[in-house]
């Protein structure tokens, strides 16, 4: 027992970037619910404190997909999240170094963001993708490096991988928002990096590649992903190219029928191109058309004090 003891603690001295992981994370955490003080936080909140949504990702904030990561403002999700860093991260980093442990995590951060935010609309927030690439690795090197030997290597593959679909089940049925992507990525990012110590050498820096292009390429075009339709369709509608921008929007629409963003662009875009209609009308003295054009406007913004007033002034 006291050698265990030992190691925990010796595991612990060596592990500056956990610490540094950790406290970044609760300062985070604390900082968020000073700003709110409530049980509902703001995306405006995340943002600030480094979690930007999937579209202000796309739309140039890319830092999130890496500083996401030290987010939660949930008090379960920390702790179990900081646990899960204190034991993993410091097991890896006590054998591998401080700087390579930080180029690992910074890779893990962005590719499972990237992945998730391309795959599921949802940038995530939370350590969890960059805990199961660690795990990954120490998984990947057990086979190859003593130093990382677990004896129950196998069971605890298996727990982890099962954790996995369990957790996306609980996502659709008991509304949980466990981003699985970044967990299924994390893991197998974490198993190639151990490859890169083998035999295997050439083909985990392959697909390690891969991944990391994918997520590189994802940030810039990913058609298949309603945000990013969003937001190609938001830089075009303030340019005022309307036309291109509901194409974007529509394609959103299509792809995730419960696109607040789109569908409220859409209205917008809408609403305008009447307004323009109603005001050419009204100026031509085609005051009962400009009416039902003016009826159109306020059945989709029953508020809009622009066609309340101009209805008001026809004659």
């Amino acid at each position: 027992m006291n050698e265990i003891i030992n190691t925990i603690k010796k595991n612990l001295i060596q592990a500056r970037f956990t610490y540094v992981i950790i406290i970044t994370s609760i300062l985070i955490f604390v900082l968020i619910q000073i700003t709110e003080k409530g049980s509902f936080v703001s995306d405006r909140t995340l943002t600030k404190f480094g979690a930007p949504t999937a579209i202000e990702i796309y739309s140039g904030k890319y830092w999130g997909i890496v500083t996401n990561s030290f987010v939660h403002f949930q008090f379960a999700h920390l702790i179990i999240n900081i646990f899960a860093t204190l034991l993993i991260a410091s097991y890896v980093e006590r054998r591998i170094g401080f700087w390579k442990l930080f180029g690992f995590g910074l890779i893990a951060s962005f590719v499972t963001s990237a992945f998730q935010v391309s795959l599921s609309n949802d940038a995530g927030i939370g350590l969890s993708g960059v805990n199961y690439a660690l795990f990954g690795f120490i998984f990947g090197k057990t086979f190859i490096d003593q130093r990382f030997r677990i004896v129950t290597k196998h069971i605890a593959l298996v727990v982890m991988i099962l954790f996995i679909p369990f957790c996306e089940f609980m996502n659709r049925t008991a509304n949980w928002n466990i981003a699985t992507i970044a967990l299924s990525s994390g893991l197998l990012l974490g198993i190639l990096f151990a490859g890169l110590f083998s035999k295997f050498r050439f083909i985990s820096s392959l697909l390690i590649s891969k991944m990391i292009l994918f997520s590189l390429f994802s940030l810039l075009y990913s058609p298949w992903s309603a945000e990013w339709n969003c937001s190609r369709g938001m830089k075009l509608h303030q340019k005022m190219k309307l036309k291109e921008a509901k194409k974007f929007y529509t394609a959103s629409l299509i792809i995730n029928p419960k696109s607040v963003c789109a569908s409220d662009n859409l209205t917008i875009i809408k609403v305008d191109e009447l307004s323009e209609k109603a005001l050419k009308l009204h100026e031509q003295k085609k005051y009962l058309e400009a009416g039902k054009v003016y009826d159109q406007i306020l059945k989709i913004d029953p508020k809009n004090g622009w066609a309340i007033e101009n209805k008001n002034r026809l004659p």
